[in-house]
């Protein structure tokens, strides 16, 4: 027995003095990929969640795979108007962390304008957002295709009284904020 309980020691001691013994280990393997890879963003400031695989894998982990994407080549961080085909219309002030969009702005119908908060994800062509006005009384689930001018899009309102309404937006972007 003692000589079993040695002798598996042994193995241990020489598989760790291995230098190919932690590439066996899929997820110790990919974070010393990570940590290896060039972090080449040209002018960007940032470092994009997509460019790490360790915070991607995570991030699909969670469930939320809409961060893990590429980032675009267009910058989304800038003022937006939304104007929905019922006649409201969003402005926001837009940020952006790799494929994450955030920001706030005002969302304005015809009875009043209320402060708003978004957040949302970009991948590929399709801008997503969800906003909340302050009162917390909607939800605007938003898809813009970014592709090409005019931006043009859909939405849907989740209204927490009486259901849902769903449109058409035109979107505009204006200078960097």
């Amino acid at each position: 027995m003692l000589f079993f309980v040695l002798s598996s020691l042994f193995s241990m001691a020489e598989a760790q003095g291995n230098p190919h013994y932690m590439t066996t280990d899929p997820a110790i393997s990919e974070m010393l990929t990570s940590i290896s890879m060039p972090r080449h963003m040209g002018n960007v400031s940032f470092t994009g969640a997509s460019s790490d695989p360790a915070i991607r894998e995570m991030l699909i982990s969670m469930d939320m795979p809409r961060y893990a994407g590429n980032v675009p080549a267009e910058t989304i961080s800038g003022s937006w108007q939304l104007d929905l085909s019922e006649g409201s219309y969003i402005e926001l002030a837009l940020l952006q962390s790799g494929s994450a969009i955030f920001g706030k702005g005002t969302i304005t119908n015809q009875t009043r304008s209320q402060e708003a908060f978004a957040s949302g994800s970009v991948s590929g062509s399709s801008l997503n957002l969800e906003v909340v006005p302050e009162s917390a009384t909607e939800l605007y689930a938003i898809s813009v295709d970014i592709s090409s001018l005019p931006y043009e899009g859909t939405y849907v309102v989740f209204q927490a009284d009486s259901g849902q309404q769903s449109g058409t937006i035109t979107a505009s972007k204006n200078a960097s904020i």
